[in-house]
């Protein structure tokens, strides 16, 4: 983790803030590269340090405060940013603290907690979906300003091929053996309006939980996308692993508070959801072989085992559609 320079701009800043740069405290980061720090104050603050080279184009700093600035200003529980640096690659935040969804449930196990908890993130997800597009700038993006086509293919179906299939597992298999399903896929993922505001990583280490409330964290890749992307991200979730009937659940409390705002065809939104939790269950792949074997962070790999099955269900869902995903599959399981 690199050490974040104590800056005479820094220094100031977090003084008058009311806090000091003595007795920082480093916090664990996840498959970032970014560092964070927790500042001693009243209140306390936490500190994040991404040097980024300078220059015209945006990017993820400006992106976190962008971002964050917009999703705050429509009512999304997200941290307050106190000060953005843009120079010197960090960022002032508010302290959320150290309980994430996912530690809630695995700490706190049981059918309230999870009732509780999850119940609030699918209101905190929809309000974030709907009032997140309002007024959204895709010029805040330092990515893609949309989860379209084309970013499925190269983010989710490339990602899982290259990353986990060929990178983590070894496997001799090329993205042209398995194109024709990933064509299928990415026709049934993408429906006609796809304009909502999308997080990306909704899942429940992005989380947290202050004063008996949510806060969503780590926005800085939000674009336009399809309602169903971010849901998948939840319920699907590895780190949580809830089961096939509580996600059918949460799915269906999902779609009842959604028919409340907008109007729905319910038969259309499932089959869209099917598609695009493949999408998620790839990428997931995706990024635990990446996280494992190119950044080194080897604890990742225990989530692999709880994702090969939960693509297996899924697939196993519909069978016959992915015969050429179903036969790697099949083979990577026995």
């Amino acid at each position: 983790m690199a050490a974040f320079p104590r800056t005479r701009r820094l220094m100031e800043a977090v003084a008058e803030l009311g806090a000091t740069l003595s007795g920082v405290r480093t916090l664990a980061g996840d498959g970032s590269d970014r560092n964070f720090y927790r500042l001693v104050g009243n209140p306390p603050l936490v500190l994040l340090y991404h040097p980024l080279p300078p220059g015209p184009a945006v990017n993820e700093n400006d992106s976190y405060y962008y971002l964050g600035r917009h999703l705050r200003i429509q009512g999304v529980p997200v941290p307050e940013i106190h000060v953005y640096c843009r120079e010197e690659g960090w960022l002032l935040l508010e302290d959320l603290g150290d309980l994430s969804l996912e530690a809630a449930v695995k700490n706190f196990s049981g059918e309230e907690t999870i009732r509780r908890w999850y119940g609030q993130a699918l209101v905190v997800l929809l309000g974030m979906q709907l009032q997140g597009r309002e007024s959204f700038d895709p010029d805040w993006c330092f990515d893609t300003p949309a989860l379209d086509r084309a970013f499925l293919w190269e983010r989710e179906c490339t990602y899982f091929v290259q990353a986990f299939l060929q990178g983590y597992l070894g496997l001799e298999v090329g993205l042209a053996d398995l194109a024709s399903d990933f064509d299928r896929l990415l026709t049934g993922a993408l429906p006609r309006e796809s304009n909502y505001f999308l997080h990306r990583d909704f899942q429940s280490r992005n989380l947290f939980i202050k004063e008996d409330s949510l806060r969503v964290i780590d926005f800085q890749g939000g674009r336009l996308g399809p309602l169903g992307y971010d849901l998948a991200a939840l319920l699907i979730d590895p780190y949580v692993a809830l089961s096939p009937s509580r996600q059918e659940t949460l799915l269906n409390d999902y779609l009842n508070l959604l028919k409340e705002q907008l109007p729905l065809d319910l038969r259309e939104f499932r089959e869209q959801y099917y598609h695009l939790a493949l999408c998620r269950n790839l990428q997931i792949l995706g990024a635990f072989g990446y996280l494992t074997r190119v950044k080194g962070k080897a604890y990742f790999a225990e989530f692999i085992p709880q994702a090969l099955s939960a693509l297996s269900r899924r697939l196993r869902e519909r069978p016959g559609e992915f015969p050429r995903l179903e036969k790697v599959l099949a083979g990577i399981m026995g």
